[in-house]
């Protein structure tokens, strides 16, 4: 059995955080508030910290630094820190073939944007058919993808995509307000938002505390 702790979009506010200890601790995107090279190393000292054997992380829309020229600067950051840094890409650890992706529909003028349709398509076609966990910023369409104006904002052909290949779980994060864990046709859907609240901006560090607990699965 593997012990999987999952937590998202903390904005630099990792450092509130108590996470105990387990075997794989994944964050699915948005560590920095706005992709600067200082918020991934503190990002990257907290995770280092952490009593996990594995450490992963997907970028998400706020992390520019790791789809700008920084790019190479913001990977070795993570590297150097020993966590795994999954863009379009996979590992397999104790047996579990996961996959990880920072892309989500376009989402105003931030990183990592694909428009709907082929354009991001082309990405969720490079997720193996084999796939136990897949990690992605955004969620699919439908599952814990509503935002505060009462409408889903997930991806369509991400949802296709899973319909497919049936991973054991689909983690997310991206809808704060969206936060929770549901079950569907077999698969585990997570949405791990750490902030209750929509907006980076609007973060008060005195009520961190009674934003949402990180998930813990095992599977």
């Amino acid at each position: 059995m593997t012990t999987l702790t999952f937590i998202s979009d903390t904005h630099s506010y990792h450092d509130t955080l108590t996470l105990g200890a387990g075997d794989i601790l994944i964050h699915c995107g948005d560590f920095t508030r706005y992709g600067s090279l200082e918020d991934t190393q503190s990002f990257a000292h907290f995770m280092a910290a952490q009593d996990f054997k594995y450490k992963i992380a997907i970028a998400g829309n706020h992390d520019a630094c790791f789809e700008n020229d920084e790019k190479n600067q913001a990977e070795k950051i993570l590297k150097d820190h020993g966590i795994i840094y999954l863009n379009d890409s996979g590992i397999e650890i104790n047996g579990l073939k996961i996959w990880g992706s920072p892309i989500q529909p376009a989402f105003y003028n931030w990183s990592f944007n694909r428009e709907r349709g082929a354009d991001i398509e082309k990405h969720w076609q490079l997720i193996p058919d084999d796939t136990d966990l897949l990690l992605t910023h955004g969620p699919v369409f439908g599952i814990l993808d509503v935002v505060h104006r009462g409408i889903n904002v997930g991806c369509e052909d991400l949802l296709k995509t899973v319909q497919k290949i049936k991973p054991k779980i689909h983690a997310c994060g991206h809808i704060h307000e969206a936060y929770g864990v549901t079950e569907k046709e077999g698969t585990i859907f997570v949405n791990s938002c750490t902030l209750g609240i929509r907006h980076a901006k609007d973060i008060d560090p005195n009520n961190f505390p009674n934003n949402n607990r990180p998930v813990v699965l095992t599977i």
